[in-house]
């Protein structure tokens, strides 16, 4: 970390990581290129999670946003990667992102960590976390009000916001089943809440590693009645 002068080691984690791996746009800019060119992944990864934080001029500013994905486990490591490469070509660097993200694979749990930026990649460095929103003629979208003849202009978050979340999970799914498919398994997941698919379940809440890894090996887990009634 440039800006607070501290380094971070997580050597003692590194059992259960099996891929990393620093997916850019197909054009970047110069000062990016120049940063990671002949780096390894976690120094590239250094060296543009370090610019984006001097970018920003608050303390307190978001720098990126994470999503923490479950991978089947049915599929093999090398067919999970393959179906993470297509899902963050298709549906973030194709559209001007970075992903930089992690397969961690510990206690039966494959799963990814990826971060992307909430800014776009410019010359200069980085550009506007909203953007307007513009209409077929390539015009900005304006709102007219009483007191704003001329119109307000429609802005949105560069990055996407939660409708764009539900489309990425109904994309995963879609690309997760293909993969399913095309390595010869029937099952098949749905990226739609319960209450979107009409169905009654109430969403478990997640156990976490530790949890997960007891039950697995068959322990006896003890539930807060009320937890207990959402998992029967």
């Amino acid at each position: 970390d440039e800006q607070a002068g501290t380094s971070f080691s997580y050597r003692g984690g590194r059992a259960e990581l099996v891929h990393e791996e620093l997916a850019l746009p197909t054009q970047i800019p110069e000062w990016l290129r120049t940063a990671i060119d002949g780096r390894t992944v976690a120094a590239a990864s250094e060296a543009l999670w370090n610019a984006v934080d001097a970018f920003e001029k608050r303390a307190d500013a978001q720098l990126a946003r994470e999503l923490i994905i479950a991978l089947p486990e049915e599929l093999t490591r090398a067919e999970n990667i393959a179906l993470v490469r297509e899902f963050v070509r298709d549906n973030l660097t194709s559209k001007g992102m970075v992903a930089d993200w992690v397969y961690h694979d510990k206690d039966g749990n494959p799963h990814i960590h990826l971060m992307t930026a909430l800014r776009p990649l410019t010359q200069e460095g980085f550009g506007r976390k909203k953007v307007a929103v513009t209409g077929e003629d390539g015009a900005p979208l304006r709102v007219v009000t009483p007191d704003r003849p001329k119109g307000r202009i429609v802005y949105k978050l560069w990055a996407g916001d939660k409708e764009t979340m539900k489309a990425w999970k109904i994309a995963w799914a879609e690309t997760a089943n293909r993969h399913l498919a095309l390595a010869g398994h029937e099952i098949r997941i749905d990226g739609r809440s319960y209450a979107e698919q009409g169905l009654d379940g109430i969403a478990q809440r997640h156990l976490g590693p530790e949890k997960a890894a007891l039950s697995r090996r068959g322990a006896t887990m003890y539930f807060a009645p009320a937890d207990l009634a959402r998992r029967q």
